[in-house]
């Protein structure tokens, strides 16, 4: 199936690219792709009925990928990619109402659009209006005239099995990391999951925003292309809610919600679109915004992470609340709470489902980092279904090690155990693994809420993470108790014992535990040298000390 050698071959990119270049065959896939995709590729065009029914949503990773690494292709393989990379031709061009867009088709022809092009310039200064007058987010720079004028061109042609992509062409200033842009969407979307207009409005939704990401904060798809997907899907729903295209792409998700949650590649990246709606429903629209502004500076995980901070709550947290709202759907939902299209979502299907039979039942898991494990239990005497939601929130893990599985023990018994936690009468948890702080549980019995956001472990006497990295975390989290006024006074020495850091601040609470944040930096704000480094904590009468490892590459 080409749905399958889509993914595949995706994963190998993204995974490949955050730890080597590609080779050679995997560089002839990528091309013959982008090749095939870009010459009407859908084989219902040619008579042939495609067993494939998702379509590529967005080739922008594709088409960022290639640009990026042109040179590394093969000579005839850089002369029909230009051709391909050029901006089309045609012969025609309107600029939409609000005077934003100028739109470039075909009046006849193969190419020639099946759906209104005057209700395709609506939707687009739909999308603007929402995502820049509404939302705040700056515009697209201009292209200084490369498609005839400053407007923001948007090209309509034949792009088979794709709905459209956001093609980056010129560095906004040397070593800004920003890029101009076009558009190009698919004209006509015939057999697509949303067809004609509504398909269009989508689209375009979804590519406008990522022009405004890589014009106006950065462009880092080749490591963060997730949030660029996630985002840019839940911008369809955000502008058109009554269109719901993604829906197409939820079961990516939900089939299998123990994949790393920052993982690049495939189709899960679309179905993360309900991450953003979670945050939206949840915090509103302005959180979203705030990620972005943050991720020219950090990876986005960190970008993610950071942005609960203002709320007094954590990223672990949410993650969890979040497992717990998936739960909830399909014939599970309930009126009023949770998604509000929670009906219409998949079911979340659990790592394992095994019987229960008392008194115990221990079980030994790997999940990925940065992951929503669901883990099922079956109680045969009296038919109780208890679901457990296993969370776990290493960013540092999650930025690293996306690929790798982070192991974790699960008990359940029915009756009080040594260091059991209660759930209910009847059943009791207890929970192991490595870097407690960043593990959280949930727990549901026959579908009400036992326990939700449950931290694995008491208070913590350890700095994390440690080691504490510049290039993948924001913070560091050292202990501490707070005075009667909520503050506390920390003091950082290297191993020398020179004061490097002091600072008199208000203790939070993050991830479960009162802690001190800090960036790292020192007292005139420079990054340290790699080493070991010992921390001091003073509130009231109260001290306490310990060790941390801070790695600057």
């Amino acid at each position: 199936m080409k749905k399958i050698f889509v993914l595949l071959l995706l994963s190998i990119i993204y995974f490949q690219t955050q730890a080597q270049e590609l080779n050679r065959t995997q560089l002839d896939s990528l091309y013959n792709l982008y090749v095939s995709i870009r010459t009407s590729s859908n084989e219902q065009r040619h008579g042939i009925q495609s067993i494939d029914t998702t379509h590529i949503k967005c080739a922008f990773g594709i088409v960022s990928y290639i640009k990026f690494n042109f040179d590394r292709f093969l000579p005839a393989q850089k002369s029909i990619l230009k051709v391909l990379f050029d901006r089309p031709t045609t012969d025609t061009s309107i600029v939409s109402p609000n005077g934003f867009f100028r739109i470039h088709y075909n009046i006849s022809g193969p190419a020639a659009p099946k759906y209104s092009i005057d209700s395709l310039a609506i939707a687009l200064d739909s999308a603007y209006n929402f995502e820049v007058n509404y939302l705040g987010y700056p515009p697209p720079p201009s292209d200084n005239g490369a498609g005839g004028d400053n407007k923001y061109d948007i090209y309509v042609i034949n792009l088979g099995n794709t709905y459209g992509d956001t093609q980056p062409e010129t560095e906004t200033y040397s070593g800004s990391g920003c890029y101009t842009s076009y558009m190009e969407i698919n004209n006509d979307f015939t057999g697509f999951y949303t067809t004609g207009i509504n398909a269009a409005r989508v689209t375009v939704a979804h590519e406008f925003h990522h022009s405004i990401q890589i014009g106006d904060y950065i462009y880092r798809y080749d490591t963060d292309g997730f949030f660029y997907e996630l985002t840019s899907t839940s911008m369809e729903h955000f502008v058109y809610p009554s269109i719901h295209d993604y829906y197409e792409y939820l079961p990516f998700y939900f089939n299998d919600p123990q994949n790393c949650f920052g993982q690049n590649g495939g189709y899960q990246e679309y179905a993360l679109a309900i991450w953003n709606i979670f945050l939206q429903e949840n915090y509103g629209y302005g959180i979203i915004k705030q990620q972005w502004q943050l991720m020219p500076q950090m990876r986005a995980l960190q970008a993610i992470s950071n942005s609960f901070i203002n709320y007094q709550t954590s990223f672990g947290e949410q993650l969890n609340k979040f497992g717990v709202w998936t739960f909830f759907t399909n014939y599970r939902s309930i009126p009023g709470q949770y998604f509000q299209d929670a009906l219409h979502y998949p079911v979340i299907q659990p790592i394992t489902t095994i019987n229960f039979n008392p008194p115990s039942k221990t079980l030994q898991l790997n999940t990925a980092p940065v992951s929503n494990t669901f883990i099922q239990f079956v109680n045969p005497t009296n038919l109780d279904t208890l679901s457990t939601l296993v969370t776990n929130a290493d960013i540092s893990k999650g930025i690293d090690s996306v690929d790798t599985f982070v192991p974790f023990n699960y008990s359940l018994f029915n009756s009080p155990q040594s260091g059991s936690i209660k759930l209910t009468n009847d059943y009791f948890e207890s929970f192991s693994a490595d870097k407690p702080a960043f593990w959280l549980t949930a727990s549901v019995l026959n579908n009400q809420v036992l326990t939700q956001g449950n931290y694995v472990t008491e208070n913590i006497d350890y700095a994390f993470p440690s080691p504490f990295n510049y290039k993948n975390n924001a913070f560091v989290y050292i202990p501490a108790n707070p005075d009667k006024f909520g503050y506390a006074d920390v003091n950082i020495f290297s191993a020398s014992m020179k004061l490097v850091y002091s600072s008199h601040q208000k203790v939070s609470y993050i991830y479960g535990q009162k802690v001190i944040r800090w960036d790292g930096l020192d007292n005139n704000s420079n990054k340290l040298s790699s080493g070991v480094y010992i921390f001091v904590v003073k509130s009231g009468d109260s001290i306490s000390k310990g060790k941390l490892v801070i790695f600057n590459e």
